[in-house]
């Protein structure tokens, strides 16, 4: 059971998704794993691989995808779909010069770290790929990032809490209470509920409504990442 929540303490880390929150990859990552699945003859729109795997760890996704259709599917063969995912996305990120943060987002982990705030990252992509896309970006040069965990280093992806509690093991930080986790998919509102945040915070996008994340669980929603600065000093 998470402790319970109370405003008097300063939030001391927030915990940040990737592609669709921080990142603007264009859907991708979405991509990737349709056209994986098509290679297996297996047919989904977008729209349907958005909303059954927004979030989680793509390999574990596919798994779902793929036995939605086949039953149980056999370990090598989700092996080999994964590693076919694996790496078509990471050659779509290394390659395309179309992929960037979103707007305000190193302007955001700059202020938040001037406020002694911890800027981590949290996704559904195995390390490789957060590594490439955090190079991408100059997060790593630039020393905005002061922790990040990916879905392949704990037991259980998202929407289970295991990669904020990562988090607030490596900083000692007591409660999830004193974090705030940021997303744009179901399973993040409901990785933020599991662990205990003070703050859940979800991205407005094309895909979710401001009524449509509340109704998910978060406490906010947003349109911007500089929204988020309001949000911590209240």
């Amino acid at each position: 059971m998470s402790e319970t929540i109370t405003n008097s303490t300063p939030i001391k880390a927030v915990v940040f998704d990737m592609a669709g929150t921080t990142i603007d990859e264009g859907k991708t990552v979405y991509e990737c794993v349709r056209r994986t699945l098509e290679q297996f003859g297996l047919h989904y729109s977008l729209p349907e691989v958005m909303e059954r795997v927004g979030g989680m760890n793509k390999k574990e996704g596919i798994r779902l995808l793929m036995e939605l259709k086949l039953g149980e599917v056999e370990k090598e063969k989700a092996e080999e779909a994964g590693e076919i995912f694996r790496t078509m996305v990471e050659e779509a990120y290394r390659n395309s010069e179309k992929i960037k943060e979103m707007p305000g987002a190193s302007d955001l982990f700059s202020h938040l770290q001037q406020n002694n705030i911890k800027v981590v990252l949290d996704t559904g992509y195995i390390r490789s790929t957060a590594d490439l896309l955090i190079d991408k970006m100059g997060w790593r040069d630039k020393q905005l990032i002061d922790f990040s965990v990916t879905s392949d280093e704990v037991s259980q992806g998202r929407p289970a809490p295991q990669m904020i509690q990562r988090a607030l093991e490596h900083f000692n930080i007591k409660s999830a209470g004193d974090i705030v986790k940021v997303g744009d998919t179901r399973s993040d509102m409901e990785e933020g509920i599991n662990a205990g945040c003070r703050y859940i915070v979800g991205m407005i996008s094309t895909q979710y409504t401001k009524d449509d994340l509340l109704a998910m669980g978060a406490t906010h929603a947003i349109h911007s990442l500089e929204e988020l600065k309001a949000i911590i000093a209240a």
